[in-house]
């Protein structure tokens, strides 16, 4: 009995996740090109995260933004086509994306969003696709168990039909045999093995024909689907994908490096970076992991209490982003998972101080940018800014009961810092922000080191 009210609690809290997702306008995807050492080659569409609960795909083409170089040939990213779904961790809140291509009532809350994608395909230069998801089990051509058969997704490489009237890339057949056959030079165990699964789309299966790739092929444009099996660990899922983007590139000619070892071990490293920040509209920057949580009285722009997804945020990362909660809080996303929360001060946000002289350790004052994270030994001294106010969270002067506290001019150290409002788990890192009358002028960081 208890379990089933548990059951029903836990769905409940899931329903009611999904209600409050839905309030929240559906947010713009963002296209990336990546450089090219020569444009003389093909031009090539690679797109993850149209189903928001699919962290195999969308991770693997952050990394191929972070860490692949491209020598010849010109390849555009979109690395999550449904942000909104994905932050929620969400197959689709508004429905599923990929279901979207054939017909779509205006009134639908993607519509625009389905557009947008529509004309990214469309665009004269693109000459394939290459379109990643996570898929449940493993395909299998026959049945051979509830996880191995014809119905399952997972671990293989899909084409709508042999091929299109088009080129180069219209055999479509023969292109998807190339990514599987490098996909499957790296197989962890047997029971990962990629397969090619035509799914004869026109002919046999009308929910894909409201896809994608359906959509690309009907106008044209060569498309492939890549699926990992979401029975697979994260770093594994993404290994695949990755072995599969680079399995295309080889078979269109796109020509390109990678500057680390293709191993789920430094996948899981590279994914969980420590040294990953994010910045917020330039005067902040945070670190991703090991975040105290929650972050109280924390600086945020006006303008986000109306849209927060209009905030400027800027990080190597290229799924990160701030979700408004149903209590009023604002959780820091990367992916679908949530690092951290801030207990917003909404506050108008002035750039006029670019940076301001800080003393370190006894050394000679230096330059510091707004946004940066210094690190420090012992001590700290901000010399004045004229118009400006200096607020160290977690330093009292002793003796000060100002309400608005001025440590301009102090010299701060580690000792007088309470542990209590370091901004990380390490009760290393604190807050130095800087105000214009009632105006928030940017923070610093301040991270104590042995």
């Amino acid at each position: 009995m208890r379990l089933g009210l548990w059951r029903a609690g836990l769905c409940m809290m899931i329903f009611c996740g999904v209600m409050w997702a839905a309030k929240i306008a559906p947010i713009d995807f963002k296209v990336y090109d990546m450089p090219t050492q020569d444009s003389q080659g093909p031009s090539v569409l690679i797109m993850s995260g149209i189903q928001g609960d699919e962290p195999g795909a969308y991770n693997a083409t952050n990394l191929l933004l972070q860490y692949y170089t491209i020598k010849k040939g010109n390849v555009r990213v979109i690395p999550v086509l449904s942000p909104h779904s994905m932050f929620y961790n969400n197959r689709g809140v508004y429905g599923d994306l990929n279901r979207k291509f054939a017909t779509l009532s205006e009134q639908d809350p993607e519509y625009g969003i389905i557009q947008k994608i529509k004309e990214q395909i469309l665009r004269p230069e693109v000459q394939a696709i290459f379109h990643m998801h996570d898929g449940s089990g493993f395909y299998r051509e026959t049945y051979i168990n509830e996880m191995l058969n014809p119905k399952r997704w997972g671990n293989c490489s899909i084409i709508d039909q042999d091929s299109i009237d088009v080129t180069p890339y219209g055999n479509l057949k023969d292109i998807i045999a190339q990514i599987v056959r490098h996909t499957n030079t790296g197989l962890l165990q047997p029971l990962h093995k990629y397969h090619i699964h035509n799914t004869h789309t026109a002919t046999k299966d009308t929910e894909m024909q409201k896809s994608l790739t359906f959509f690309a092929i009907t106008h044209d444009k060569p498309a492939f689907a890549h699926e990992a099996s979401k029975t697979l660990p994260l770093r594994e899922k993404t290994y695949y994908h990755l072995l599969g983007i680079e399995g295309f590139f080889k078979a269109v000619g796109i020509e390109y490096e990678r500057n680390f070892t293709l191993t789920p071990t430094k996948i899981t490293q590279l994914i969980n970076d420590p040294n990953i920040t994010f910045s917020i509209d330039s005067l902040i920057t945070l670190p991703l992991f090991n975040l105290k949580s929650p972050l109280n009285y924390f600086p945020m722009p006006e303008s986000a209490k109306v849209r927060i997804q209009d905030v400027r945020l800027d990080s190597q990362s290229y799924i990160i982003g701030l979700m408004q909660r149903e209590d009023g809080t604002i959780g820091i996303k990367y992916g679908g998972r949530t690092m951290g929360v801030l207990k917003p001060l909404y506050l108008e946000f002035d750039h006029s101080l670019p940076s301001v002289q800080i003393c370190i350790d006894g050394q000679p004052a230096q330059e510091v940018k707004m946004g940066a994270i210094i690190q420090v030994k012992q001590s700290f001294f901000v010399e004045s800014s004229e118009g400006y106010r200096a607020n160290v969270i977690g330093f009292v002067k002793p003796g000060d009961s100002s309400p608005k506290p001025q440590e301009f001019d102090t010299l701060i150290s580690k000792k007088n810092m309470h542990k209590a409002f370091a901004i990380d788990k390490k009760e290393r890192m604190y807050r130095v922000e800087f105000y214009k009358d009632e105006a928030f002028a940017g923070m610093i960081i301040i991270e104590f080191v042995p």
